[in-house]
């Protein structure tokens, strides 16, 4: 979490445990190093581009980690949001099966869609999402940073509303808790996001859970006032 860039994400490792935790780590870091940065031909740009030109750059870096082989089977997902407060929006990038939720008033949506192999069956056809949730091969992704030569992440930019709500979970969650069970455990939560979190690490626990577990809740809150930001500004610095 990097709240100074409005940055909030989630990284899974794959390849194994070591490659995978230096690879889901790498993707972090490189993400939060490029856009606190503002590299040329990304600081001028939407915040959508921005997030995008981050991941895409987090993904030749573990590339060139692979290659020097120190860990050539890494690999890590990554659902990652970036806020722009000053426009209201908010752009959603990932890759592999780690999601992004948004809960706004009374209904849940995932405005991500797994890059997985039972994923692409379901949008052909071939099976049905019922099929999917038990298949054995739900966790075979086809998306990773660090894992192909290319990347082609999904990206999405969503206007904010005052209150909505992103939950990022890795599938060590969203394989056990539901839509309608990640909801209720937020709003039973209220103001306490923590506890939000730690509920659903329990609750995919409870379920008989044994892949890691990470989650990320955010509220949106109304932007400050002209007067409160000029309060602020009389401050000595």
């Amino acid at each position: 979490m990097f709240p100074e860039l409005g940055l909030y994400l989630v990284a899974d490792g794959v390849g194994g445990h070591v490659g995978g935790r230096v690879a889901s780590e790498m993707v972090v870091e490189e993400i939060r190093r490029v856009l606190a940065a503002g590299e040329p031909g990304n600081d001028a740009s939407g915040v959508d581009r921005r997030l995008l030109a981050a991941v895409q750059q987090a993904h030749r870096r573990v590339r060139e980690a692979r290659q020097d082989g120190a860990q050539p089977g890494m690999g890590s997902t990554v659902a990652a949001v970036l806020f722009d407060r000053h426009q209201g929006q908010v752009a959603i990038c990932h890759a592999g099966d780690s999601r992004v939720y948004r809960l706004r008033a009374a209904a849940v949506e995932q405005l991500t869609d797994d890059h997985t192999l039972v994923h692409e069956w379901v949008s052909e056809g071939k099976i049905t999402a019922e099929d999917a949730a038990s298949s054995p091969h739900r966790h075979i992704i086809t998306q990773a940073v660090g894992t192909k030569e290319t990347l082609a992440p999904s990206l999405r930019l969503e206007r904010l509303l005052v209150g909505d709500v992103f939950v990022l979970t890795s599938d060590g969650i969203h394989d056990l808790v539901g839509p309608g069970e990640i909801a209720d455990a937020v709003r039973a939560a209220g103001d306490d996001l923590e506890r939000a979190c730690a509920r659903l690490i329990e609750l995919a626990n409870e379920h008989g859970g044994k892949d890691n577990s990470t989650t990320v809740v955010l509220r949106c809150h109304a932007p400050e006032t002209t007067a409160r930001r000029e309060e602020k500004s009389t401050l000595p610095a």
